[in-house]
């Protein structure tokens, strides 16, 4: 392993990597791949090293890897993080790895690790690509598993698991056999015991590597594309929202836009990457690019998609804001991602408001259907005066409405006011509008 060894230290070197994250079950595998870390310390004195183990309860021998664990970071001094839960029999390998993903990406961030390990092999891979060929899944999934995938590295994904378990036997490294490895109700021991049994032959491994090879060249395409693209979509952004341009359909497929989506909101809300079914997907496909303007779907429990008329809005949940009473002229008011004040007047007659108003109480106040404002010669409806003016459906939901005592509608914001030019100015003040 001395080749392997020199390649993670050569990548963490590369990468300026000091402080890494080893994901250890105390199976052979992890405690094989942090013999070869411990290798890499010797060499790399910048490198330091903690453990992560997650501790399931879900069969006998689950506290003697944790104990194994225990003692492997007392021994050599590593820091070691632990999760310790039960997770249900149903769709247990998936909420397994979901907790546990989970989990590396919090450690990750509030400890300030450059990178987490993994120790998936060559049959792992093989096990994977099975499973998504069986599947029949698209060019994306049959990728598997990558070597590294933002902040996961999987060094060990080109060494059989013949090889890793020689190594052990050699360097008389102790490990604990998960025994429900053995168990065929899970999907991935049944590939697992298929292979084992040479079940496939080796010309159906070689044609899967070959699929997989292809896709990696597809990914490397949409990469390039993405990275001369990927600034040219964006129209508004903030913590709650991000707003890209249509004109991403002309350059990214379907399946590249999802890629491009998930790139998106995993790093504009720091949520996981996106969990979507083939299905969901093609409904939230249709919605991008035919759906009518307002049209809205979730992308998954906390993230929205909202079609507007040449863009799409993705946002995360916000609180509501209850109405503000304005009491004083000289203050300011925080409304949503904007500050409202009151000044002298300008040139700006859409903002104009009264001293009486204010005086006898107002209230900043968001729209309802059917709002109305009266103006010098006519009324109209606060919604035609939002298409008109191309407000977004989405920003309709939280753009302020100054009403008055009544509930009357008497200010829109930059857009429309019940108070005209013929006025005495110094009974009259202009409202002041901006986006913090």
């Amino acid at each position: 392993m001395k080749s392997k060894s020199d390649k993670i230290n050569k990548y963490f070197l590369k990468n300026k990597i000091n402080n890494v994250l080893l994901s250890v079950s105390g199976g052979v595998d992890s405690i094989v791949l942090l013999k070869i870390l411990l290798i890499v310390k010797k060499n790399n004195k910048n490198l330091n090293i903690s453990l992560f183990h997650t501790n399931y309860n879900y069969h006998s021998k689950s506290a003697n890897a944790e104990l194994l664990l225990k003692k492997i970071s007392v021994k050599y001094q590593l820091k070691l993080h632990l999760l310790n839960l039960t997770i249900d029999n149903y769709n247990f390998e998936h909420n397994a790895r979901i907790a546990r993903y989970n989990e590396i990406e919090k450690i990750i961030n509030n400890h300030n690790y450059d990178i987490a390990l993994t120790a998936h092999n060559y049959n792992d891979q093989i096990e994977t690509l099975i499973m998504k060929d069986i599947d029949n899944s698209n060019w994306v999934s049959r990728i598997g598993i990558r070597e590294l995938n933002n902040s996961i590295y999987r060094p060990l994904l080109d060494i059989n698991k013949n090889k890793i378990y020689d190594y052990a036997k050699l360097n008389n490294i102790k490990w604990i056999e998960d025994e429900t490895n053995n168990d065929l109700s899970f999907r991935r021991n049944k590939v697992r015991f298929l292979v084992n049994r040479d079940r496939y032959s080796n010309s159906y491994f070689n044609y899967l590597m070959k699929l997989k090879k292809t896709s990696d060249y597809k990914y490397v395409d949409y990469l390039i594309k993405f990275e001369t693209n990927k600034h040219n979509y964006l129209l508004r952004k903030n913590k709650h929202f991000i707003e890209l341009s249509l004109k991403f359909l002309d350059v990214f497929t379907s399946i590249e836009t999802k890629l491009f989506l998930n790139y998106i909101t995993s790093n504009s809300f720091k949520e996981n990457p996106l969990k979507i079914t083939k299905s969901h997907w093609s409904n939230i496909y249709e919605i991008i690019k035919y759906g009518r303007n307002g049209l809205s779907i979730n992308l998954s429990k906390t993230i929205l998609l909202l079609k507007e008329r040449n863009s799409i809005i993705i946002s995360i949940p916000r609180d509501n804001q209850n109405d503000i009473l304005i009491k004083n002229k000289n203050d300011t008011y925080n409304w949503y991602d904007t500050k409202i004040s009151f000044k002298s007047i300008d040139d700006d007659n859409s903002n104009v408001v009264s001293l009486k108003l204010i005086s006898n109480g107002c209230y900043i106040s968001h729209w309802k259907e059917g709002d109305k404002i009266s103006l010098k010669k006519t009324t109209k409806k606060i919604s035609d005066i939002f298409i008109n003016n191309k407000i977004s459906n989405y920003d309709k939901l939280y753009y302020p409405i100054l009403k008055n005592n009544k509930g009357n509608v008497v200010c829109i914001p930059n857009l429309e006011t019940k108070y005209y030019k013929c006025f005495n100015k110094s009974d009259f003040l202009s409202l002041n509008w901006t986006i913090t």
